[in-house]
């Protein structure tokens, strides 16, 4: 059985990667043999946290589009397979160049490490989603994220959806 974990910026199938692996809080597992997809809350918002629900799950196979060494090291440890996506491509069009093998396989992280005032994991650290953007003048993912989700509730909620 083959199942996907993706790290989304909202719960939606045409949504894009979320940059930052430990900050998405939206979470894709795509059950590739009942084309069953199911969105789960990342309530830590953390690399644990993506880390437990694709483990939960029992994913085959997870695509982002960073990843630091140490999330990279777990997600190996619990036989998953990471893949590097583009970041502006929608999770339904990424799950179709997953299975036509157009995606690279994550042999080793790719983040950046520098200062930071995000308030994410490693505080003083400017992760490389986070840097990129503020040499931009853009937003951090969190307040985009917020922005275009408006105000989060605690709750965590799942939404199924079968094709």
């Amino acid at each position: 059985m083959t199942k996907i974990g993706m790290t989304l910026l909202r719960p939606d199938w045409q949504s894009p990667l979320l940059p930052h692996f430990g900050m998405a809080r939206w979470l894709l597992i795509y059950d590739a043999e009942n084309d069953q997809r199911n969105f789960e809350r990342n309530m830590l918002l953390m690399g644990k946290g993506v880390m437990d629900i694709f483990v939960q799950h029992r994913c085959t196979d997870a695509i982002f589009s960073r990843i630091g060494p140490g999330a990279l090291e777990i997600l190996r440890a619990a036989g998953i397979r990471g893949w590097y996506g583009p970041a502006d491509v929608p999770a339904s069009q990424l799950i179709d160049r997953l299975k036509q093998g157009e995606l690279e396989l994550a042999n080793e992280a790719r983040s950046q490490d520098r200062d930071c005032t995000s308030g994410h994991s490693g505080r003083g650290k400017l992760r490389g989603c986070c840097r990129q953007g503020k040499d931009r003048g853009e937003a951090h993912p969190r307040e985009v994220s917020k922005r275009r989700l408006g105000t989060e509730s605690s709750a965590a909620t799942v939404k199924n959806e079968e094709t």
